[in-house]
């Protein structure tokens, strides 16, 4: 069986959290008291006993909890999570278990209590190690902090820790970027996401920028934080393998690398959105309309979107994607379908081909939003 004929991985939302970002446009609600948490982790719970499942779960599909801020759950709340995915079959010796975690909300006894629970991998939202960036963010937590859960972590055990890192935000400088790298690297995480600030409508970053509040780094300061990141990554040891993921040798994403591998995978909670390769279906993002069992929505998606996805999920990668995985999933040559974008791209010194891969050069990787566009289309099928 190949790969993209079963599900891969698991995706659980738990969209709380103590206060909504600047930046953030993720589906997640501040203010929630326990009496919210504890009504959806039932509904969540009904939706994984209710899941009928069109294609089947792999032994060893990773598990990844995310949001919000999942460590606002409850160890208890989290065993009763877990305990219906057993129940399913679905957690069935997952080659990853990831939770994200901010600073602040855990302490020595919930980091030993998730080892406890087969939780093998954290995600700490850090984003800077400045707290003046940090209160600007929107971030509940300090620098300190920030440091306090890396070292506890470390300390009930959990030898795979991913840090994440914001650059590009208003007041953020060059040098500013270089410290909070610099002390990060030698906190020692095994895994660093660092990802360019992106402005989405309707968040408070967005409002700030309109009225003239804030005011973004130009272009020109922003790639030179870009470089620096580069530079101060590879010689720390950490290797990129995808577009905004740096990591110490085996210690990549298995879970994202099922996204960016464009493999099918489940997803629960409100908002998440799962894919069986050939439709996504994605939940009710309200609370309530989730809470009552509302239908999710479905995309249906052609065989051309499918193979246009494929491309650019994969190109995210430093690995690229594989003519022979493209060849075998459509039936298609890869060369055939896309040779003038290929060549424009590889005019451009932002692609090559290699060892039976078509990926992304460095530069291409810094342009990747525009190299993409080479492979998007407007192809969709109506909603259904």
């Amino acid at each position: 069986m190949h790969p993209w004929e079963a599900y891969q991985g698991i995706y659980l939302h738990i969209p709380f959290c103590q206060h909504k970002c600047s930046y953030c446009d993720f589906i997640s609600y501040q203010g929630q008291d326990e009496v919210a948490r504890t009504r959806y982790v039932k509904a969540l719970i009904k939706e994984i006993r209710s899941c009928e499942a069109p294609l089947p779960v792999s032994r060893g599909a990773t598990i990844y909890v995310g949001g919000g801020t999942p460590s606002l759950l409850s160890l208890e709340e989290l065993a009763a999570i877990f305990s219906a995915l057993k129940e399913k079959g679905y957690f069935n010796a997952p080659r990853e278990v990831t939770l994200e975690a901010n600073p602040g909300t855990v302490d020595e006894a919930y980091l030993r209590g998730l080892r406890a629970l087969g939780v093998d991998r954290l995600s700490l939202g850090i984003q800077s190690l400045e707290d003046s960036e940090l209160r600007l963010m929107g971030r509940t937590h300090t620098a300190d902090e920030a440091r306090h859960i890396i070292q506890l972590s470390k300390e009930a055990g959990f030898t795979r820790l991913s840090c994440d890192l914001i650059y590009g935000f208003p007041t953020q400088t060059a040098a500013s970027i270089e410290a909070s790298l610099t002390e990060l690297m030698a906190l020692g995480p095994s895994h660093i996401s660092i990802y360019g600030l992106s402005v989405e409508p309707g968040t408070v970053l967005s409002h700030k920028l309109q009225k003239g509040l804030w005011t973004l780094p130009t272009d020109e300061e922003t790639g030179a934080m870009y470089d620096l990141i580069m530079d101060r990554l590879a010689k720390g040891g950490y290797e990129r393998y995808e577009i905004s993921n740096f990591a110490k040798a085996g210690d990549e994403s298995r879970h994202n690398l099922i996204y960016w591998h464009y493999h099918p995978y489940l997803a629960f909670g409100a908002g998440a959105t799962g894919f069986d390769g050939r439709k996504r279906e994605t939940n009710q993002a309200y609370l309530a309309a989730y809470e009552r069992g509302e239908a999710p929505e479905i995309e249906i998606l052609s065989p051309a979107v499918q193979r246009e996805e494929m491309i650019f999920m994969n190109l995210r990668t430093v690995r690229g994607l594989s003519l022979l995985d493209y060849e075998t999933r459509f039936g298609r040559s890869f060369e055939l379908d896309y040779g003038p974008e290929t060549e424009d791209l590889i005019h451009k010194g932002w692609a090559k081909r290699e060892d039976g891969h078509f990926r992304l050069t460095p530069l291409g990787m810094q342009y990747g939003n525009l190299a993409f566009e080479a492979f998007i289309t407007t192809d969709r099928e109506p909603q259904k």
